[in-house]
C-alpha cells in the first residue's frame, strides 16, 4: 500500500526523493518521510525529516530545513500497524543512527521478533512492524563482517512476511541496498545515477532503463551508477533490463482532478484496449498466448475469475458471456476469501487474476494458490512488468494508461472488456457460432463511451439535487448487476455517501425498507428480456416515495456491454457527488490505490 523510493548519484537527493513522492502518493498519504546521509569533514551522519498528512507537508518542512547529501530513500504511507503519526512513519531508524529503512509490506512475526530485540536492549519508538528492520540490520551489521548487503540478507532470513525495503547507513555512504519479497520494486538506470521505487510511474523521464527485482532478491545500488544483484552474474541481470513503460510524467492536463480526466480518458482507453486484438472477420488475437495456452483455454472445463472490488464487479459482469459465448461454466471469486476456503482446483481449471496494478495482495495470492494446484492461471492487469504480469502464465494488457485517481475508473471498463474477448476467444477455439453483433457493439465501444460522456449536464444537475442525501440505491438487472455494485463503491469511495447497489429483484427482499420518500434511486436499465421487469421494480419504488433517476443504453447495443457503456455516466454521478461533498476525491480518507497487504 505505501510507496517508497531512493536515489543515489550525483545530484541533490531530497528534491529528487520529493519529486517521486508526490508520484507515488496515490500509494498512501497518511505520512511521509525522507532520509539522506550528509558528508562532513569528521564524518557522515544520517538525516531524518517526517511528518504527518500529505506530502505537502513534508515538502513544507524541507522548505524550512534542507536535508543535504546524495543519497536517500524516501517513503509515502498508509498505515497498517500503528496509527497514522509522525513516530509511526517512515524511515525507521536504529537508535544510534547507523541505519535507516523504508518498507512496503507487513512483517508477520514482528511480535515475535520486538519481544526478542527488546529482551537485547533494544529499544522502539513506534508501534509498526517496519522497525523491527532497522534493529535486525544494526545487530547483524555489529556482530558480522561489517557488509550492509550481507547484513540485510541475515536480517531477512529472519522475517517472515511482504516486503520491498530500501536501506542506508551513514557507514556506507556510497550506496543503497534493497530487496524484495512479495511487493513490488523496480531499480532504474539514469546517467550515472541509480533509483528504485515501487512503480515506475515515480521514474518517469527519470532513467532510461528499469529492471524489476524478483522475490527473494537483494540488490545493491553503488554511487558510481553500477548496481549488483546478490549472487546473481551481472549478465543475467543485463537480460532483464527493460526501457521504461511509462515515459512521460502523468500530470492533470489542466483538469481539476485526476478521476475527472480518467473518465473522460475512457473512448481512448477502449481504442487501445481494443487494438491489435480484436477485428472485423478475424479471430481474438493475444501477443501472449501460445498454441500451448490456447489448448488448455480450449480444454478448460472452468473459468474462475478471481480479482477485489473494482476487479471483482467486473468479473461478474461478464462470469454470464463465459457462459453463454465461451460455453465454459464460469465464477467471479472474491479473492481473498477463495484463497481461505480450499477450492477443488485441477489442472483443467483455468484462473484469471484481476489487478489494475497488479500488486493486489488477495489476488496474487489466489493465483499462487492455483499455481500450486496445477490450474491455468491468466492475469488481467494495468501494468507492464506487474508482479501479477510474472506470477502468470500470459497477460492481458489493458494499455489503459496510468489510473492515478484512488477510486478506479477506466480499468474497470477495459478490463470488462478485455474478459469479453477473452469469452470470444474462447468460443472461437471450441468453434461455437459467435453473435455478429456482440463483436460490432465492442468495435463501436469508443464512439458510444464519446456520447455517454455528453451526458454530463443532466447528471451534474441530479447531484446538485441529492447532495444533502442520506443515502443512495443503485439497481440494475442482468449484467447491470455488476455495475450497480460498482456504482455504489465509487459513491461510497468519492462521496463518503451510504450507498446501495444490488439487483432490481432484491428490492422486496430487504432493501425496500430504505425506500421512503426524496431517497434518489439511480436506475440502469438492461436492453433486452429484462426491461419489463425493471420497469415493474421502478414502479414499486415511485409508490414508496423514491425518486428515480434513469440511465438508458444505446438502442440496440448488446445486454453483455451494458455495464461498459453506461459506466461513465455513473462514474461521474460519483465524481460530482464528491465534489459537491468537499470530498478530495483522487485520494479519499483511509483509502489507497494499490492493495498490497491481506
Amino acid at each position: 500500500m505505501c510507496g517508497i523510493i531512493g536515489y543515489i548519484g550525483e545530484q541533490k537527493a531530497a528534491s529528487l526523493l520529493i519529486e517521486g513522492l508526490k508520484r507515488l502518493e496515490y500509494r498512501g498519504y497518511d505520512s511521509s518521510g525522507i532520509a539522506t546521509i550528509r558528508h562532513e569533514p569528521l564524518g557522515n551522519h544520517l538525516m531524518c525529516t517526517k511528518r504527518l498528512g500529505k506530502i505537502v507537508e513534508l515538502e513544507g518542512a524541507l522548505a524550512t530545513r534542507p536535508l543535504q547529501g546524495t543519497v536517500g530513500i524516501g517513503h509515502t504511507r498508509w498505515a497498517t500497524h500503528g496509527e497514522p503519526s509522525k513516530r509511526n512513519s517512515h524511515p525507521h531508524v536504529s537508535l544510534n543512527a547507523y541505519i535507516a529503512v523504508v518498507h512496503n509490506g507487513i512483517i508477520e512475526n514482528h511480535d515475535a521478533l520486538r519481544k526478542e530485540l527488546v529482551a537485547q536492549g533494544f529499544r522502539f519508538l513506534s508501534d509498526t512492524d517496519t522497525e523491527v528492520l532497522p534493529h535486525l540490520i544494526e545487530r547483524e551489521l555489529s556482530c558480522g563482517d561489517g557488509d550492509l548487503e550481507s547484513a540485510v540478507g541475515r536480517a531477512l532470513m529472519q522475517v517472515q512476511g511482504a516486503y520491498a525495503i530500501a536501506v542506508i547507513s551513514p557507514d556506507h555512504p556510497d550506496e543503497i541496498v534493497a530487496a524484495s519479497n512479495s511487493s513490488p520494486l523496480v531499480i532504474g538506470v539514469g546517467e550515472k545515477e541509480l533509483y528504485l521505487a515501487s512503480d515506475e510511474l515515480a521514474l518517469a523521464g527519470k532513467v532510461s532503463a528499469v529492471v524489476h527485482v524478483r522475490d527473494g532478491e537483494i540488490v545493491t545500488l553503488r554511487r558510481n551508477g553500477t548496481y549488483a544483484f546478490r549472487g546473481i552474474p551481472l549478465s543475467n541481470i543485463k537480460e532483464r533490463l527493460e526501457k521504461p513503460s511509462v515515459t512521460e510524467e502523468t500530470n492533470k492536463g489542466g483538469l481539476a482532478h485526476y478521476m475527472y480526466k480518467e473518465i473522460l480518458e475512457q473512448p481512448q482507453a477502449m481504442r487501445n484496449v481494443l487494438a491489435g486484438r480484436l477485428r472485423t472477420n478475424a479471430p481474438v488475437t493475444f501477443g501472449g498466448f501460445t498454441p500451448d495456452i490456447e489448448a488448455r483455454l480450449r480444454d478448460t472445463r472452468r473459468i474462475i475469475l478471481a480479482g477485489c472490488g473494482t476487479s471483482l464487479f467486473a468479473a461478474t459482469a461478464v462470469q454470464a458471456m463465459f457462459e453463454s459465448v465461451g460455453g465454459v461454466m464460469c465464477e467471479a471469486e472474491q479473492a481473498a476469501e477463495f484463497c481461505y476456503r480450499n477450492p477443488i482446483l485441477s489442472s483443467l481449471d483455468t484462473v484469471v487474476g484481476i489487478s489494475q496494478s497488479g500488486e493486489t495482495a488477495d489476488t496474487l495470492k489466489a493465483i499462487g494458490l492455483a499455481r500450486d494446484r496445477h490450474a491455468l492461471c491468466l492475469g488481467v492487469t494495468n501494468r507492464v512488468g506487474s508482479v501479477l504480469s510474472r506470477h502468470v502464465r500470459a497477460g492481458i494488457y489493458l494499455h489503459a494508461g496510468p489510473e492515478i485517481a484512488v477510486a478506479s475508473t477506466k480499468a474497470f471498463t477495459t478490463q470488462v472488456v478485455a474478459l469479453a474477448m477473452l469469452a470470444i476467444r474462447i468460443a472461437e477455439l471450441r468453434g461455437l457460432p459467435l453473435s455478429v453483433e456482440l463483436r460490432e457493439d465492442l468495435l463501436r465501444l469508443p464512439f458510444v463511451l464519446a456520447k455517454a460522456l455528453k451526458q454530463e449536464p443532466e447528471i451534474k444537475t441530479w447531484t446538485q439535487k441529492y447532495t444533502q442525501a442520506q443515502r443512495v440505491v443503485i439497481i440494475g438487472r442482468g449484467s447491470g448487476v455488476s455495475l450497480a455494485m460498482e456504482a455504489a463503491l465509487k459513491i461510497r469511495e468519492v462521496a463518503y455517501m451510504d450507498a446501495h447497489g444490488l439487483s432490481a429483484a432484491e428490492l422486496k427482499h430487504g432493501t425496500l425498507a430504505l425506500i421512503e420518500k426524496g431517497v434518489p434511486v439511480l436506475a440502469l436499465m438492461p436492453s433486452g428480456k429484462l426491461r419489463g421487469k425493471m420497469l415493474s421494480c421502478l414502479e414499486e419504488v415511485k409508490a414508496r416515495g423514491g425518486e428515480v433517476m434513469l440511465l438508458e443504453p444505446p438502442a440496440g447495443i448488446s445486454e453483455e456491454l451494458v455495464p461498459v457503456v453506461l459506466a461513465p455516466a455513473v462514474q461521474l454521478f460519483a465524481y460530482h457527488l464528491g465534489v459537491a461533498r468537499g470530498v478530495d476525491v483522487d485520494q479519499p480518507r483511509n483509502l489507497a490505490k494499490a492493495v498490497t497487504v491481506e
